[in-house]
């Protein structure tokens, strides 16, 4: 068998001393660019693995990002392309990434408390964010690295008496935006007795879907109502029933998951609407699930392996001191509604 390399393998093989291979290989500035790029290369040929548990005894980093799971992703499509975009985006770099469920208990903030007090990483990721999002106050207050998919409402009192909106890293969907664009497409095609299907009380973007769609329905002078007692990140059943029972009470639907699409089209059918003639659905999609539905369908695309390489980019700028200043927030736009399907295909 092969003998492990060392850093002291790469100084005999490059003739540099123990010191500047250790410098190159931790991305010092001291080491000039050719030199660097001479230890990088003979450590990729010679398989070099660094010694995580050393480099963490000796600096106090673990070259891990953890992304904190909410339990409600396992049931959506396009969940993995966002761990993919953040994980490929580290693996050009040092750092990797580890997945934790969020704790099953009613503490918020305990798997949280779990990595940063125990040092388990140097940033965080978390998702579902709410308005007034406890974790984020928490992750600010202890000035550790991070990055939320979704905005906060979180605010501050000013010396004069004013309130600012506090601001904290994160790549997030304008879903404001995206409910305003599906609201105009519905009634270009003449609806007007509107629903939404709205994910989970408390998230923030459940907030601006609602604001969008109630806004834009007020312009465009369509009746919109917000679907209750309806949570898209329910059971199949739950959204199959809804429609098969409740939908003929509206000519549009706006989907904000496409993990609901199968069963509220299944049961649209089977309450006698056919979509694209008595009624129309919109939904925002990230996979290629509703390319093959072959019903007529409404859709918007965003692209969730592009928030995962934006939120990777933004825990790289923080934890690389050399980049300087804050990390541009990113809030990406919807795209052009399209028509996925305007005849049903055999």
């Amino acid at each position: 068998m092969a003998k492990k390399a060392t850093i002291g393998t790469i100084a005999d093989v490059t003739g540099l001393s123990l010191a500047t291979v250790s410098r190159a290989l931790s991305g010092s500035d001291a080491v000039l660019p050719h030199t660097r790029d001479k230890v990088l290369q003979v450590a990729k040929r010679l398989n070099y693995v660094r010694d995580r548990a050393a480099v963490r005894l000796k600096t106090g980093k673990t070259w891990v990002v953890a992304f904190i799971m909410d339990r409600r992703d396992v049931n959506q499509p396009a969940f993995k392309d966002l761990l993919l975009g953040v994980s490929d985006t580290l693996s050009g770099t040092e750092y990797h990434m580890i997945v934790l469920p969020d704790d099953k208990g009613s503490d918020p903030l305990a798997s949280l408390r779990y990595v940063v007090e125990r040092g388990l990483a140097d940033a965080i990721v978390i998702s579902h964010i709410s308005p007034e999002d406890p974790r984020v106050k928490y992750l600010l207050d202890k000035k550790f690295p991070f990055c939320t998919h979704g905005r906060t409402r979180l605010t501050k009192a000013r010396k004069n008496g004013e309130v600012a909106a506090v601001e904290h890293p994160f790549v997030d969907f304008a879903n404001e935006a995206y409910a305003d664009a599906a609201v105009a497409a519905l009634v270009a095609r003449g609806r007007k007795r509107l629903g939404i299907l709205l994910p989970h009380e408390g998230a923030t973007f459940r907030q601006h879907l609602l604001e969008g769609f109630t806004a834009a329905c007020k312009k465009y002078g369509a009746q919109g109502q917000a679907v209750s007692n309806l949570d898209t990140d329910g059971s199949p059943d739950h959204i199959y029933s809804w429609a098969a029972k409740q939908a003929k009470q509206y000519d549009g639907l706006v989907a904000t998951r496409e993990s609901i699409l199968v069963a509220l089209m299944g049961g649209l059918t089977d309450c006698g609407l056919t979509p694209g003639a008595q009624i129309d659905v919109v939904s925002k999609y990230s996979t290629s699930l509703p390319l093959y539905m072959r019903q007529p369908l409404l859709g918007c695309f965003e692209d969730i392996a592009l928030t995962g390489r934006l939120i990777a980019q933004n825990i790289l700028h923080q934890l690389d001191a050399s980049q300087g200043g804050a990390p541009a927030n990113t809030l990406l736009s919807p795209p052009t509604i399209e028509v996925l399907h305007e005849q049903t295909k055999p």
